[in-house]
């Protein structure tokens, strides 16, 4: 006899696990987002650079190819978004989630000629979500048909295709800019990365895990 409890197949949770992506509107007020950009603006003499050059596969789960970028650390507004719990329900309801509990977050600083090669994020981070604090920020390179791939397979298609890859299985994501939503991502399960970006543009970020 079966005894095991049933598992609610919400719908969200199925598109969640089909896609690794959703958009969650009405969740970012337009004051509040420009405290952000207020915030991140005058917090960037703190940025610290975050630069490698090879492809690795590190212990925290991640998979990374070169980057260069920086990153600022979260002021009082964007600490405050990370623990929001109107966010943190909007979320669990977006991908299905119920456990989802805040990590943090920061701002990405991308200069001209910055970029990120294909990488995914630590398995701690189960969702991540992103808002551009730039209008022009180009979107992120996405490779939807690579969802949960071993690293050996990321880094064969680094050495197949490049850091940045095109053509059949990848694709982009946008980020939300000044609409009220955010994007959610799958970024430990799904490969992502970002061209090297004409302008400077801020790009911030905030982590979930589920428990």
């Amino acid at each position: 006899m079966d005894t095991a409890a049933p598992v609610d197949r919400q719908p969200a949770r199925v598109a969640w696990e089909e896609t690794g992506t959703a958009i969650v509107p009405g969740v970012l007020e337009p004051d509040r987002f420009k405290a952000l950009v207020e915030e991140a603006c005058g917090r960037i003499d703190l940025v610290t650079p975050h630069v490698h050059e090879h492809t690795a596969a590190h212990r925290d789960g991640s998979f990374a190819s070169p980057v260069h970028c920086g990153f600022i650390p979260p002021g009082p507004v964007l600490e405050a978004l990370a623990y929001d719990k109107t966010l943190l329900m909007a979320l669990r309801e977006a991908t299905g989630i119920p456990r989802l509990i805040p990590r943090g977050g920061a701002v990405v600083l991308y200069k001209e000629g910055d970029f990120q090669g294909l990488h995914v994020d630590s398995v701690k981070s189960t969702v991540t979500v992103a808002v551009a604090l730039t209008e022009d920020l180009p979107p992120m390179g996405w490779a939807p048909d690579l969802m949960g791939a071993f690293p050996d397979r990321l880094g064969e298609v680094v050495t197949e295709h490049g850091m940045f890859p095109e053509g059949e299985g990848f694709t982009t994501l946008s980020h939300p800019y000044g609409d009220g939503s955010v994007r959610a991502f799958a970024g430990y399960h799904v490969p992502h990365w970002r061209r090297p970006v004409t302008s400077t543009g801020l790009l911030v970020t905030m982590s979930f895990m589920d428990l």
